[in-house]
């Protein structure tokens, strides 16, 4: 019986130190680009957007498929990522001449490269 209890108390042990527990990840709005250029995590992970560039800023995902702002200096917003979310925004508020956005961030769900 002893054996019994032993290998169920492994069991219980090694299922519970597997589940999966989301992130936080912060990403810095800076006035010309954002920290990091691209986030790495899994879906239902949240990201912390936190503006330190001293002026409003507002985020648009390509495609407009979320927008987050205007956010002030030294404030933060928090968005829970889900599988499907537009992973490529943008600074909503600087662009170039021929309309395109020109600072870019990322986030993906791939494995972050080790080097």
């Amino acid at each position: 019986m002893k054996h019994k209890f032993t290998a169920l108390a492994a069991a219980a042990t090694l299922a519970i130190g597997t589940v999966a527990h989301a992130a936080e990840h912060n990403i810095l709005i800076l006035p010309d680009a954002y920290f990091p250029a691209i986030t790495y995590m899994e879906p239902g992970d949240t990201v912390r957007f936190t503006n330190v560039s001293g002026s409003n800023q507002s985020i648009i995902a390509k495609n407009n498929d979320w927008v987050i702002g205007p956010i002030a200096p030294d404030s933060e917003v928090t968005m829970v990522i889900e599988t499907g979310v537009q992973k490529t925004f943008y600074n909503k508020d600087l662009t170039n001449d021929d309309g395109t956005y020109s600072v870019e961030g990322k986030m993906s769900f791939s494995a972050a490269p080790l080097n």
